[in-house]
């Protein structure tokens, strides 16, 4: 009887053990990367977007005001739920751009369906209902360009801005780490800049990205604490999916801040124009840039907001400096000896769009460009009235 007993118990026991060891197995993987990967990360796919979104219960202590980091449920994004990815990483991290990650089949639940930003027609010009931006008072800035004449003093070629005269322009950086990217205000919680200033981001940068709004001293270089009136951090980035690293096309991207902006005379969102995927709208137009970027091609970055006036060129003219490489979705400016350079990029280029207006209209993200102020190459930037359908679609 008690033989009998001991072969059945063993019976049982080895019919448990592949059980079992599923279960240690999922037990030591949990408890491994909750500890190397404390924040829980999702990603989504649509057929023009890849979407990031960072929820993290640990305390935050911002720099200024801090921020009340609040749970993203499918209920507030009005989308389905997410299915976080295994290990919390970014299958596009580092350019390696895939369609797909290591899996036999795409394991994420998609957004909303998304039409195509790219229009069949060449020549379409449609204007939609605004955005919810738009609402409320935006384009505030200086009542004309910086002038042509200022001191060769930074940005490439430009001079320091009067303090807080881009109410709109925003500073990216990961925590304790200087300027690496400009962006722009466009509603409370979005603010909208360049693909590729986040496109290799994992969830852990995520985490740490800090988006400073009214702000004039950087504190690049440790040469001091910024002053910025308001920081936030990013829950959520949404970059288009057919971005290329290469040529830059599609090089857009928003980002979603919380808690919402409280606007001021310091802190209020740029005005967006209305789709329209025509080249050349904007040529010859006056326009002004702005940021922390570096003050030459791999120089060192100021300590305070530099700003500088360039004129939009045809893309004619963009294409035969770039062997036919610029598109519609793209729109180039230039100027003698003026240009963004490295840590400006997702910046706003901003033109006042309409004669005897002072309101500023954001028609540019800063993308890239051969050199900074080479006089051979203008500046590319992202086509916001291009991409203007894209944007209302994730907004």
């Amino acid at each position: 009887m008690t033989k009998k007993l001991i072969i059945s118990s063993n019976a049982k026991t080895m019919g448990l053990a592949p059980h079992l060891a599923v279960f240690y197995f999922a037990v030591v993987h949990l408890l491994v990367f909750s500890s190397i990967c404390p924040v829980s990360s999702r990603i989504y796919e649509t057929n023009d977007a890849v979407i990031i979104e960072v929820d993290d219960t640990r305390s935050k202590n911002l720099p200024v005001e801090p921020s009340i980091r609040s749970a993203r449920s499918s209920i507030y994004y009005g989308n389905p739920a997410a299915i976080p990815i295994p290990y919390a990483l970014n299958p596009y991290y580092a350019g390696l751009y895939q369609q797909q990650p290591n899996f036999p089949f795409w394991p994420y639940v998609l957004l909303k369906p998304a039409s195509s930003s790219v229009s069949d027609v060449e020549d379409e010009t449609e204007t939609f209902p605004e955005s919810k931006q738009q609402n409320i008072p935006c384009g505030v800035g200086p009542n004309s360009p910086p002038q042509r004449n200022t001191p060769t003093v930074g940005i490439v070629g430009g001079s320091e801005a009067v303090p807080n005269s881009w109410p709109f322009l925003v500073g990216m950086r990961l925590s304790g780490g200087n300027v690496m990217c400009g962006g722009s205000l466009i509603s409370p919680t979005r603010v909208l800049t360049a693909a590729h200033c986040v496109n290799e981001l994992t969830a852990s940068d995520v985490d740490s990205l800090l988006v400073s709004l009214g702000m004039h001293v950087a504190g690049n270089n440790g040469a001091s604490s910024d002053d910025a009136q308001m920081a936030r951090r990013v829950t959520r980035i949404v970059y288009h999916r057919d971005y290329n690293t290469k040529t830059h096309y599609n090089d857009i991207a928003l980002l979603w801040i919380d808690p919402p902006v409280s606007y001021s005379k310091d802190i209020s969102p740029v005005c967006l124009p209305p789709f329209n995927n025509r080249a050349d709208q904007f040529v010859g137009k006056d326009a002004a840039i702005m940021g922390w970027g570096t003050l030459s091609s791999g120089g060192d970055q100021p300590n305070v907001l530099q700003q500088a006036t360039v004129q939009v060129i045809s893309n004619a003219d963009c294409n035969a400096q770039y062997s036919g490489n610029i598109r519609n979705q793209q729109i180039c400016a230039a100027a003698p000896g003026k240009d963004t350079c490295q840590g400006d990029s997702g910046g706003p280029m901003v033109v006042q769009a309409t004669a005897g207006s002072t309101s500023w209209t954001q028609v540019g993200v800063v993308s890239y460009g051969k050199g900074c102020a080479d006089p051979d190459y203008a500046g590319v930037y992202a086509s916001v009235a291009f991409f203007r359908n894209w944007i209302n679609t994730y907004d």
